[in-house]
């Protein structure tokens, strides 16, 4: 059995609870991107998506520190026992937030692919206007005569 020490459990027992608490500014940008793409607001729907870039830096760089004392933990609770009640706390809470974010989130993509398939449709139906409009606008005689004449 590993050795999992007092001083273990409160760093990871920190680290959890900061990934967590960037997990629900996470969520919180998740929803306000949803109503962004409502708004049809693509520029700050974009300077959300990079803020939220950020957010998943700060969040894989605690779990790269978290990670290997999670492995001792694990190794700690391997004969199911010694389990701590903050850690497995912390951790169904996260569990809990990527969940809700990654069903947002797959709502906010589907969304934006509907928005996509529209708009493109409104740009081939005004290029072929364009292209109507053209074609008769080379119909149209471009004699200087005609135009300049005074009746």
């Amino acid at each position: 059995m590993s050795t999992f020490t007092t001083a273990d459990i409160e760093r990871l027992s920190t680290l959890l609870s900061d990934e967590y608490e960037l997990y629900k500014k996470i969520h919180k940008q998740t929803e306000e991107q949803t109503e962004l793409l409502n708004k049809d607001d693509i520029e700050a729907f974009n300077a959300s998506l990079d803020k939220r870039e950020k957010l998943i830096e700060q969040i894989k760089g605690l779990h790269q520190e978290s990670a290997p004392l999670m492995q001792s933990y694990v190794s700690f609770t391997s004969g199911g026992k010694n389990y701590i009640k903050e850690i497995d706390r912390l951790k169904k809470q996260i569990r809990e937030e990527l969940e809700f974010s990654g069903k947002l989130n797959e709502t906010n993509i589907e969304t934006m692919k509907n928005k996509t398939e529209e708009h493109t449709k409104r740009i081939d139906e005004q290029s072929a206007k364009r292209k109507g409009i053209g074609g008769y606008a080379q119909s149209v005689p471009n004699t200087p005569e005609v135009f300049d004449r005074k009746t």
